[in-house]
């Protein structure tokens, strides 16, 4: 099961965490494995690239994470993108991703 946590603050998106495979299908052939990578890593080149913002971030096997520490216009509409699509994923495949929200404290 994939893991995804959203952490919000005021109503922003500042970080993100993916663990995990989701075990639909086979491993290099998990289709829905592959739509969160895109989803997530399309996101993360959006906020360098697009927002223009210093962005923490972390891949890995299973893993992805990043944090962002000011928002703009562009870094909203993208997360809110982003949580949008993966909140259908997950709603789509409950038994193989798991999106929990969460409180931003730093």
């Amino acid at each position: 099961m994939t893991k995804i946590k959203v952490f919000h603050k005021e109503g922003h998106i500042m970080e993100l965490e993916v663990k995990g495979h989701t075990g639909f299908g086979e491993e290099g052939t998990d289709i829905v494995c592959a739509a969160i990578s895109a989803l997530t890593q399309s996101a993360l080149m959006g906020l360098k690239e697009v927002a223009k913002l210093n962005v923490e971030s972390s891949i890995g096997e299973g893993y992805l994470s990043f944090k962002i520490s000011e928002t703009n216009e562009k870094s909203d509409a993208i997360l809110d993108t982003l949580y949008i699509a993966l909140r259908d994923l997950a709603n789509g495949y409950k038994r193989h991703i798991k999106m929990e929200d969460c409180k931003y404290v730093y």
